[in-house]
Parts: C-alpha cells; sequence; structure tokens
C-alpha cells in the first residue's frame, strides 16, 4: 500500500522543468545581445578605421604640402609606403563589408536549408571577412609606424 499519495507514471517534477525553461530563456536572450553586441563592435570598428585611415591620409598630405614646401622630403619612401598602407587599409574594410554581406546571405541560406550546424556560419565568407578586418586594421598601423619614420626622419 502507497502511504505517500497516488503517483502518476511517468510524472515530472514541476519546479525543475521550469527552471531549465528559464535558464534555457535567460540563454537565448543573452546570445541575442551577444550577437547584437558583436555587430555593434564590428562596425563600430570599421567605421573608426574608415576614418582613421582616411584622416590620416587627409593630414599627411597636408603635412607634406605646408610642412615641406619647397624642400626635397628626405626618406620619402616611408611617406609613400604609409600612404599605400592607409589605402590598403580603407580597400581592405570596403572587401570585408562586401563579404561580410556575402557571408550573411549564405549564412541565411544554412539556416533556411537546415545545415547551420552542420557548417560553419556564412562558410568560407566569414573566414575572409574576419581576415580582411585583420590586415585592414594591420595595414593602418603599420601606416601609422611608416609615417612615424618619414615624419622623424623630416623634423
Amino acid at each position: 500500500m502507497n502511504q505517500g499519495g497516488p503517483t502518476v507514471p511517468n510524472e515530472k517534477p514541476t519546479s525543475r522543468p521550469a527552471d531549465e525553461l528559464a535558464l534555457v530563456d535567460h540563454l537565448k536572450e543573452y546570445r541575442a545581445q551577444l550577437v547584437t553586441l558583436e555587430q555593434q563592435s564590428q562596425a563600430s570598428f570599421d567605421r573608426t578605421l574608415l576614418t582613421l585611415s582616411g584622416g590620416a591620409l587627409g593630414v599627411s598630405f597636408a603635412f607634406v604640402k605646408d610642412f615641406l614646401a619647397g624642400t626635397q622630403p628626405l626618406k620619402a619612401g616611408f611617406l609613400v609606403g604609409a600612404w599605400g598602407c592607409w589605402v590598403g587599409s580603407l580597400a581592405l574594410v570596403l572587401a570585408s563589408h562586401y563579404f561580410s554581406v556575402l557571408a550573411t546571405r549564405a549564412a541565411i541560406e544554412q539556416v533556411d536549408a537546415g545545415r547551420i550546424y552542420a557548417e560553419a556560419p556564412g562558410r568560407a565568407f566569414a573566414t575572409v571577412t574576419k581576415s580582411l578586418n585583420l590586415i585592414g586594421g594591420l595595414a593602418f598601423i603599420g601606416g601609422l609606424v611608416l609615417i612615424a619614420v618619414f615624419v622623424d626622419a623630416n623634423l
């Protein structure tokens, strides 16, 4: 005889699933926040890199025109190299935008086809985007180093 009361076969405890559902909901919300944060951070990085590279080009043109007027600059190859790095940085960021769109389209196709967990999201386009962003940032820094050498030689 069961003195603890009637039991229902396969009955699940009510408190645990509610806690698990709350945790799952919380993790979904947290993940959505992380995705949004990543998107905002990437957009901010791209915008900052475009602004800095474009600004560095403009400032360096003014520097050459105003500061070195009438004199032959020393180590001019470093200046040309810096310009090349900054133009390259701008081009790489623009290319990363294009590949980011392709990665997003590929991920949408993967979700629609039910392959998003079986393949790398965005496929190779996502990897290309990350690589272009990294190289674009390094090109900007390379331009800073080159312009520093040029300025040092001409001050």
